[in-house]
């Protein structure tokens, strides 16, 4: 059987042996519910126009209730109007809650007082009404009066694009999420299969550098899969609550987030799965992974820098060390602050990267896989890649 068909055997058995796992699946349907939830809560939080509801007594405030309703939506107010016979029946209503406010000729009443946004734009109908009727009274059309009183906005120049620094933010934030668990997923799955000796049988019939790339490809896919899941969810849940206002470097992140996810969690893979393959027990992983672990919070705190300062030195230089480069490129990418060149040597190094530690992991796992007893340090499993004992 060619090397192909092995590391898609194994791949496949690791496909399915997650995707059965009760754990898995429920990780994965909290996430969603999370993210979802998320969504919700900004949304109703954020809820529309605040709605108030007015009393009007007279004809002056009828008019002024007019004006106040053509400029309520810029505002973020929607007014509901109640006609009322006369003064002391606006009184009784505001007294009984039943208004929010009541509008007279000349007077606004308020059971203590109003919201702010509520009187400004009553104050403002109310100078809108009486400038136009001075206006008129002094001969002016309704037309000229009108004119007088609304002349045309100013002209608004856009300086560059929106701000896309909360894409930055979760793009490094979900990257960060990822990686570790798809991370701890590879050197749990190898610990396990050491510890019941399950992959003495399995290496009886495949060659161990086969047996990590069918783990570290099948797990791969397994945590592309949630991702788009999850991310899927949050869009759908967004789009339905008309909560989706987005960057014009949207689908530009989107891309590199895929990539970046590609290649770090390669990187990462083999790095955790050497890490699992140095011990023997799940209570000795800890060691091996407290390293990779700090680098990976380390990367984490570096792209959230970034998504504040995408073209500070630290970012730059961050982009072209592979470790760091897949939570702050994408974060740079959101901000336009990522030049074509500096993306292309990112992208060239991280491949680069990958291939070498591909290459070193299947070593080190090849001889250490076996191994039982004491945790492995680093410079034993490095003289192992040597082929030293």
């Amino acid at each position: 059987m060619n090397a192909r068909r092995l590391i898609y055997l194994t791949a496949r058995r690791e496909v399915r042996e997650r995707l059965r796992s009760r754990a898995f699946l429920v990780s994965t349907g909290l996430s969603v519910l999370a993210v979802v939830l998320i969504v919700v809560v900004a949304s109703l939080n954020s809820g529309g126009d605040e709605r108030y509801t007015v009393g009007v007594v007279g004809p002056q405030a009828q008019a002024t209730i007019e004006q106040a309703r053509q400029g309520q939506e810029a505002i973020g107010v929607e007014l509901e109007v109640r006609a009322l016979s006369d003064e002391a029946a606006a009184r009784r209503a505001v007294e009984d809650d039943d208004v929010d406010a009541a509008l007279t000729d000349g007077r606004i009443l308020s059971r203590g007082e109003p919201a702010p946004e509520l009187l400004a734009l009553l104050q403002e109908a109310n100078r809108q009404t009486a400038g136009e009727r001075a206006l008129r009274d002094a001969g002016l059309s309704a037309e000229e009066a009108q004119s007088a009183l609304n002349p045309p906005p100013l002209a608004l120049e856009e300086l560059g694009e929106a701000s896309g620094a909360g894409i930055a933010f979760l793009a490094s934030l979900l990257l960060y999420i990822a990686i570790l668990g798809l991370g701890y997923m590879v050197s749990g799955g190898v610990v396990e299969e050491k510890a019941t000796r399950v992959v003495e049988v399995i290496l009886a019939a495949i060659r161990p550098v086969h047996l990590l790339a069918g783990k570290v490809l099948g797990i791969g896919l397994l945590g592309l899969l949630q991702v788009l899941v999850i991310v899927g969810a949050g869009l759908i849940a967004a789009i339905a609550l008309d909560r989706v206002e987005l960057p014009d470097s949207t689908a530009l992140t989107a891309a590199l987030i895929l990539v970046y996810f590609l290649l770090g969690y390669l990187l990462y893979a083999c790095a955790f799965a050497v890490a699992g393959a140095m011990v023997s027990r799940q209570e000795d992983a800890n060691s091996t992974t407290a390293p990779l672990m700090i680098v990976l919070v380390g990367a984490y705190l570096i792209g959230i820098s970034a998504s504040e300062s995408p073209d500070s030195g630290v970012a730059v230089v961050a982009t072209l060390i592979p470790p760091l480069a897949p939570m702050v490129v994408p974060a740079r990418a959101a901000q336009d602050a990522l030049p074509a060149g500096e993306l292309v040597l990112s992208i060239a190094l991280m491949i680069a990267a990958s291939a070498l530690l591909l290459w070193l992991a299947a070593r080190i796992y090849d001889r250490a896989v076996l191994r039982i007893g004491a945790p492995l340090r680093l410079t034993q499993a490095l003289a192992l890649a040597r082929g030293r004992e």
